[in-house]
């Protein structure tokens, strides 16, 4: 009877995850309705997955539309071509899976450049994600069930499991950062969904003690394939979860395990190493290799990262509440160990896996932060990954030292009933946090300012467009990609010449569309168009993007 009962609650916690992975994947999509521009490292994504000839810029020269777009989508023909992107990313710093995964949406819809390819791989990854995070928090906490005697113990931490569950991925996924990590087309996703893969499978062990080769080996090595071929920092994370991992294995005198699990993470490391012998340079010799070593072994900056990434999990998944609930959990904390020294109360624990998950996530964070870049809110990928554990870690913390001191005072129905009022506390505490955050715009990658931006582009794609780029940093012409392919053509000229432009095209123009790099003969370069052009005698800003200022001289 009671193992009806579980399966049937098994069955009802699946279909409300279910319904609420729904609302969440819908709230995404309206905020993938709104995204309107691009981040520069998302139009590389693009350029890096599909290039077809490669993009040079030549000094005063027309560059073709065709030109341009080609190199931003799969053409008929050239789809799955694997090998290219590589390639590609070998010349980068990053592992090519998440670009594989990325190809291949392009490849299935030719000749198509659109936010939804890049959404829909990240939508992908997100419910796979979902799936996994409170696949782990359930294991993690009824990890223990099995030492408990009593049915009726097992399945009030069944209950706990699949409340905390549920209210870990609620929190989670109305979270404007994570929005804003589905929302920005890279990699981190997928690099969420691979550390919450490799801390589910050690989870399992933990819970059920399964140590088969095709249960937990086998998948242990390809996720550490998958995961270090998807972006280095996964090696971090595993690095301490493998280590508590292995010292819960010495401490129950697992031997054969601890060899074979060393094993395992040798292969997949070994494995990836080889089919990507890149890697190595890209994490020794490259430039993000050297700045993160550089930025690691100083320690005069420890405080102030530590700070700058704590105040991110603070502001955008939090809503600057993050110093409340630590006190709170403190203050229970010290109530609870205050009546625990009285011999009035017991507090449960699960032990290993709430150890592991907590040195896990500190390890991850303490080394990302002392190493990622410092881009502001952007920064928030780089931590996205834990963002869903350290959640739960508030959570369940909270909700141990609360129900440890009220415990005594319910038993039966009104435990029960007890346990769902903290639940629809916490729930209501998340849902108002997390809804003010929406509101107040906290969700980033969207670029809504750029929305006017192309329809002033589409609406005059047909006038003759002038990018004056500085030579220096010529790549910077691909950040106005999604614009630049609007138009029928463009010409490009370097600041850096400041000979009189001699074209046909322009010098007839009654209109010119000038866009203009950050550089100092900026200036000179729109004095020498109303030189040579005698029909323009004004010049005017229709807009500013990052580093580029677009003028109509007419």
């Amino acid at each position: 009877m009671n193992t009806v009962s579980s399966k049937k609650q098994n069955f009802i916690f699946i279909v409300i995850m279910a319904l609420l992975l729904g609302v969440q994947l819908l709230v995404l999509i309206y905020y993938g309705n709104r995204k309107a521009g691009f981040h520069e490292d998302e139009l590389y994504t693009y350029y890096s997955s599909n290039k077809t000839a490669g993009l040079f810029v030549n000094d005063r020269q027309w560059l073709e539309r065709d030109e341009l777009r080609n190199d931003f989508v799969v053409l008929p023909g050239e789809g799955f071509r694997y090998n290219v992107v590589k390639q590609m990313q070998s010349w980068d710093v990053h592992p090519p899976f998440y670009y594989y995964l990325f190809h291949t949406a392009c490849s299935l819809f030719p000749g198509v450049f659109s936010k939804w390819l890049g959404i829909g791989v990240n939508l992908i990854g997100y419910a796979g994600s979902f799936w996994l995070l409170a696949y782990g928090v359930y294991t993690a906490v009824t990890c223990r069930e099995k030492v408990m005697e009593k049915e009726k113990e097992k399945e009030k931490t069944r209950n706990k499991g699949r409340l905390i569950a549920f209210l870990t991925c609620l929190g989670w996924g109305f979270s404007s950062a994570v929005i804003s990590g589905v929302m920005f087309i890279r990699m981190y996703q997928w690099l969420t969904f691979f550390i919450l893969l490799c801390l589910g499978l050690h989870l399992r062990v933990l819970k059920k003690g399964d140590f088969r080769i095709v249960t937990f080996f086998l998948p242990l090595a390809l996720t550490v394939f998958l995961g270090f071929l998807t972006q280095y920092y996964y090696i971090i994370f595993h690095f301490f979860l493998g280590l508590a991992f292995c010292f819960w294995l010495i401490k129950n005198r697992k031997v054969k395990e601890l060899l074979a699990y060393g094993g395992a993470c040798g292969v997949g490391f070994v494995g990836a190493v080889l089919y990507y012998p890149a890697s190595m340079s890209h994490i020794l010799r490259g430039y993000r290799g050297t700045e993160a070593v550089s930025e690691f072994s100083d320690v005069s900056n420890t405080w102030e990262r530590l700070r700058f990434f704590y105040g991110l999990f603070d502001d955008y998944v939090m809503n600057g509440t993050l110093s409340w609930w630590l006190l709170g959990i403190c203050l229970l904390a010290v109530t609870l160990g205050y009546l625990r020294k009285r011999g009035k109360r017991n507090v449960s624990s699960s032990g290993a896996a709430w150890g592991m998950i907590l040195f896990a996530c500190a390890g991850y964070f303490f080394t990302v932060s002392k190493t990622a870049l410092l881009l502001g809110e952007t920064s928030n990928r780089y931590q996205l990954p834990v963002y869903g554990l350290l959640l739960f870690l508030l959570l369940y913390g909270a909700w141990a030292a609360f129900t440890g001191i009220v415990e005594p005072f319910v038993n039966g129905k009104k435990e029960k009933m007890g346990m769902w009022i903290l639940a629809g506390i916490f729930g209501m505490v998340l849902l108002l946090t997390e809804g003010l955050a929406l509101k107040g715009g906290r969700v980033f990658f969207l670029y809504e300012e750029e929305k006017e931006a192309m329809s002033f582009v589409q609406e005059h794609k047909e006038d003759t467009v002038v990018v004056f780029y500085n030579e220096a940093s010529a790549d910077h012409i691909w950040w106005l990609a999604d614009e630049l392919m609007e138009y029928e053509k463009v010409y490009l000229a370097s600041q850096g010449n400041q000979e009189p432009i001699d074209d046909e095209s322009i010098l007839e123009s009654d209109r010119l569309l000038v866009y203009v790099a950050d550089h100092e003969n900026g200036e000179a370069s729109l004095e020498m168009l109303l030189n040579v052009n005698p029909r323009l005698s004004s010049c005017e800003v229709e807009m500013e993007k990052g580093l580029w200022t677009l003028y109509e001289l007419k």
